[in-house]
C-alpha cells in the first residue's frame, strides 16, 4: 500500500543530504549551461585552433569536479549507516557499468554491434549515475528503507 508520508516526513533529508542537493543542482545547472556553451562555440571554432577547441571540448568538465567534490562531502557528514549503504552502492554500480561497457566491447570486437569511440566515452559517467541510482535503491532496500 502506498504512503502519503512525504520523504521529508521519513527524515531522509538529513542537512547533509539537503547540502548535497543543493550543489547537485547548481552543478547540473552549470554542466548543462556550459555544455549547450560549449557546442555552440565549438562550431565557430576553426580545426586548426586545438588548444581553443579543447578548452571549449572540457568546459562542461568543471562542474562535474563540483559535483565530486559535493559527493565526497555528503560521504564524509554521513553517518556510518549512510556510508556503508553509499560505499556498497558506488561498488554495485561501479561493476555493473563496466561489465557491461566490456560486454559492449566484446559485442562490438565480435562485429555484432557498431560502437562510436567518443560516444562510449560520453555514456560512461550517465551510465554509473544511472547504475548507480539503482544499485541505491537496491541496497537500501535491503537495509529497510
Amino acid at each position: 500500500m502506498l504512503s502519503t508520508r512525504s520523504v521529508r516526513d521519513d527524515d531522509r533529508l538529513t542537512p547533509p543530504i539537503q547540502r548535497y542537493l543543493r550543489w547537485l543542482v547548481v552543478s547540473m545547472s552549470m554542466y548543462a549551461s556550459l555544455l549547450v556553451t560549449s557546442l555552440f562555440a565549438l562550431r565557430k571554432v576553426p580545426d586548426e585552433a586545438l588548444l581553443l577547441r579543447a578548452a571549449f571540448g572540457l568546459l562542461p568538465a568543471l562542474p562535474l569536479l563540483i559535483l565530486v567534490w559535493a559527493f565526497a562531502r555528503y560521504i564524509r557528514e554521513a553517518d556510518e549507516m549512510q556510508r556503508q549503504i553509499e560505499l556498497q552502492s558506488v561498488a554495485l554500480a561501479a561493476m555493473v557499468t563496466g561489465i557491461g561497457f566490456m560486454v559492449a566491447g566484446f559485442l562490438a570486437s565480435a562485429g555484432v554491434i557498431a560502437l562510436k569511440g567518443e560516444l562510449v566515452a560520453i555514456l560512461v559517467l550517465p551510465a554509473l549515475f544511472g547504475s548507480y541510482g539503482v544499485a541505491k535503491a537496491v541496497v537500501q532496500r535491503s537495509y529497510g528503507g
